[in-house]
């Protein structure tokens, strides 16, 4: 056989071989999780990268915030987060008076280190290193 058609075999069992930061990235991928919180129906949209990055889009009634950054894993079963963009930037404050107020710049929130146990390949459960709290994400792809 030619020689190009044995680099053409090569190229092609490459591309069937997985990428080995996908394979071995567990976290990878699109999250769901939702809750009811203080009377509400709340989702939070998660999506993380293979490259240590994060999108999170959380949505509760009628109120929608946001958070991307980086994440970094432990080996000790914690995932630490970095907040390095937020949404909203600003929130209005309701004046004493009637029909006065202001926006004030709303504060980057903290990031944080979170416990992590997969108790599914398509189920992950973080808890606050901090808070305490829990929430349970399901993979969506």
């Amino acid at each position: 056989m030619p020689k190009n058609i044995f680099t053409f075999l090569a190229a092609l069992a490459l591309c069937a071989v997985p990428l080995a930061s996908a394979a071995q990235d567990p976290f990878a991928g699109s999250w769901r999780a939702a809750y009811p919180i203080n009377g509400m129906s709340c989702q939070f949209d998660l999506v993380m990268t293979t490259t240590g990055t994060y999108n999170e889009i959380d949505r509760c009634g009628t109120y929608v915030t946001g958070q991307s950054g980086t994440y970094r894993v432990f080996p000790n079963h914690i995932v630490g987060r970095s907040v390095t963009d937020w949404m909203p930037k600003s929130h209005y404050v309701v004046g004493a008076a009637v029909g006065t107020g202001h926006y004030e710049p709303s504060a980057k929130p903290p990031g944080g280190m979170y416990r992590y146990t997969f108790t599914t390949a398509n189920t992950m459960v973080w808890r606050d290193v901090n808070a305490g709290g829990t929430v349970t994400f399901h993979r969506v792809r």
